[in-house]
């Protein structure tokens, strides 16, 4: 409020002012909102949709912008047409309160728009068109398979860097754990397709990319791309690392964790997302600390 917000980016660093709004005064708010944002961790979705509800317009929409499939959570709550997704790909850090780091190129994919109902309306060439003002902005007809997307890259990038304290450009050149991550993604996409998703592409892999390896020089095709994505994550960190790192509670459960559950509906084994989940509880218990050693648990 007094200082507003510090934006720190590749190529530039600046402040914005900002109307900020605690939590205790949303309730002295008197206009209703056309849209409201949710971007609070995956364990808080339920309460802060009911929350923000009373105050949105009876046309006004909930747009989760969270890791994870929390649309399946909110819809139900607030109603199917009174929810829309938002999947965010830019990389960014927080680390004190007010100053966000933009630690991916402004040119790249930002966010992604899409009705659950998979069409394209108005409203989201609308809110395309607002946020193209932070950086490149789609809709989407496969709101799901972006979603899937981003599951995917959330399990093999979030939890093996909260395993690690390696960050995201470390952990796609390090040698063991660049093909745990590919073996996390594997799992994570052969669920999503037995659920009858069309994941599209993970980082910029075809998703398929991840399930038909077949050989030695496969798995090597699948680590030259990863690499090549690290130049456009270097110096930042997932955002699992961050909770680490701060001390917060994870999403595991949400992440690797929902996709063990899933896999079990539709009878895909997911040992590599059910062992690394179990190793994110224990951090997050303080049982056990980051280092690159822990991957020896997972075989590699």
């Amino acid at each position: 409020k007094e200082k507003g917000l510090r934006i720190s980016a590749r190529d530039e660093e600046f402040d914005v002012p900002v109307k900020a709004i605690n939590l205790g005064e949303v309730s002295s708010t008197r206009e209703p909102f056309d849209a409201a944002f949710i971007c609070m961790k995956s364990y808080d979705t339920v309460w802060s949709t009911h929350f923000i509800m009373p105050h949105l317009k009876s046309t006004g929409v909930l747009i989760s912008a969270q890791n994870a499939m929390n649309d399946e959570i909110i819809a139900p709550i607030v109603g199917f047409t009174r929810e829309m997704g938002c999947v965010v790909t830019l990389g960014a850090g927080m680390y004190e309160p007010g100053h966000a780091i933009r630690t991916s190129d402004s040119k790249k994919s930002a966010f992604t728009i899409g009705e659950l109902n998979g069409m394209a309306t108005q409203r989201t060439a609308l809110l395309a068109e607002m946020l193209s003002a932070v950086g490149p902005t789609k809709v989407t007809t496969n709101l799901w398979g972006e979603r899937w997307s981003k599951l995917t890259l959330n399990s093999m990038s979030n939890a093996v860097s909260a395993v690690t304290g390696l960050g995201s450009a470390e952990t796609r050149q390090t040698e063991g754990v660049v093909e745990l991550m590919i073996g996390l993604a594997g799992e994570v996409v052969r669920v999503g397709e037995c659920l009858g998703i069309e994941v599209e592409p993970v980082a910029g892999i075809p998703a398929g990319d991840y399930t038909r390896i077949r050989d030695a020089e496969s798995i090597e095709n699948l680590k030259a791309q990863m690499a090549e994505w690290a130049n456009l994550v270097a110096g930042g960190r997932p955002s699992m690392l961050q909770d680490v790192m701060k001390g917060c509670r994870t999403e595991i459960d949400y992440l690797n964790g929902y996709v063990v559950r899933r896999g079990k509906e539709v009878g895909v084994d997911t040992p590599l997302n059910k062992t690394i989940t179990q190793l994110v509880k224990k951090i997050d218990l303080g049982k056990l600390t980051p280092d690159v050693s822990n991957i020896k648990e997972l075989g590699y």
